[in-house]
């Protein structure tokens, strides 16, 4: 499997992409102009793309996947790694899915597919890449589901708002005054979610991180759980207790 060189350091590390300017979808999908150049607007989503490749690429070759299965991640399988690759992306919004498999035909991206549906009922069948891009609350959870139970060798999300825990979450008094501002709230509900995520996923034998994917200044959306299956986990039990 190819991949980027490691240990790279100052201004060549900051140079190095995963993806090149010149891909067609990206000006497709307005990143870049005609001539290929990158649309100052654009840069921080630029950025973000690129992270993510590179995070998709580190997970790709830990999982060892037998026949690996957005625009990004489909382009980079394909043109980097040269493989075959299905890529299916699933989205609520018609206007949004028929915007993007106009594309994908224009394009000529053949194994690149978008349907209209939700996560919670979609059964897409087995899969090796279950990626989930700010899935707003629950979302996050069902697709989760969905690459557990459909055998995912890789689980990425990018988690959105954390609505479902908030209201069940009573402080206790020692905690009230520090926890009295919506801010405060808002973020512990978020930590404690995400870290239950992160155990269900090491409960079913994958190997969990939760980090920032790209700095703040890009966008507040920056935390990235990423799980790699290894295997029946031998602490199962005590992680669903």
């Amino acid at each position: 499997v190819a991949h980027a060189p490691a240990g790279q350091h100052g201004h060549d590390r900051e140079k190095h992409r995963f993806l090149d300017l010149g891909r067609p979808f990206l000006a497709e999908l307005g990143v870049t102009d005609a001539q290929h150049q990158l649309v100052p607007a654009m840069s921080r989503k630029w950025k973000q793309i690129n992270k993510f490749v590179e995070i998709f690429d580190r997970a790709l070759v830990s999982a060892v996947l037998v026949s690996p299965g957005t625009f990004a991640v489909h382009d980079y399988l394909c043109n980097a790694l040269r493989r075959e690759a299905s890529v299916t992306g699933v989205e609520l919004r018609q206007d949004l899915v028929d915007l993007c498999n106009v594309a994908a035909r224009q394009l000529g991206l053949a194994g690149l597919a978008f349907e209209q549906g939700d996560v919670r009922t979609h059964a897409p069948g087995p899969v090796d890449v279950m990626i989930a891009l700010h899935a707003c609350d629950t979302a996050t959870d069902h697709a989760i589901h969905r690459g557990i139970r459909e055998g995912a060798r890789v689980v990425m999300c990018s988690p959105c708002c954390h609505k479902q825990l908030r209201p069940q979450m009573h402080s206790p008094r020692l905690l009230q005054p520090m926890l009295k501002h919506g801010i405060h709230l808002g973020q512990e509900a978020e930590m404690v979610t995400d870290s239950l995520r992160a155990l269900l996923l090491e409960a079913q034998g994958y190997d969990t991180q939760v980090f920032e994917f790209v700095s703040l200044e890009h966008t507040s959306k920056n935390k990235m759980i990423l799980a790699v299956y290894r295997g029946a986990s031998p602490r199962r039990d005590e992680l669903l207790r």
